[in-house]
């Protein structure tokens, strides 16, 4: 699997990108993120795979929170649970493991 972190945030806004996914699309991914997660061990949910993908796109705290329409709180405890579970320190860390272990799909 390549991964390519050419450009850290698409031509079109992050909430365009994610509403261009296709609800089958969504489906396929979160089969194929259950597949994995039990092959490996490491566990998502839904709302950790969004917010470590926004992370991925260069949002801040913040800006993923009002993208979720969440407190920037809820975002920094998502992102102390995705670190504990990929065991790493920084959000760069937990972006390329995510990316790698197939839960997440940068484009």
């Amino acid at each position: 699997m390549e991964i390519s972190f050419g450009s850290a945030l698409p031509a079109e806004s992050p909430r365009a990108s994610l509403s261009a996914l296709s609800h089958e699309t969504e489906s396929a991914l979160a089969s194929i993120a259950k597949e994995l997660e039990a092959m490996i061990g490491v566990s998502l949910s839904a709302r950790e795979r969004t917010i470590v993908l926004l992370m991925g796109h260069g949002l801040t705290n913040k800006m993923i929170a009002r993208q979720l329409s969440i407190a920037p709180e809820t975002v920094k405890s998502h992102a102390k649970s995705i670190f504990w579970k990929l065991a790493v320190q920084t959000r760069a860390q937990a972006v390329y493991r995510a990316s790698t272990l197939g839960l997440i799909a940068l484009q």
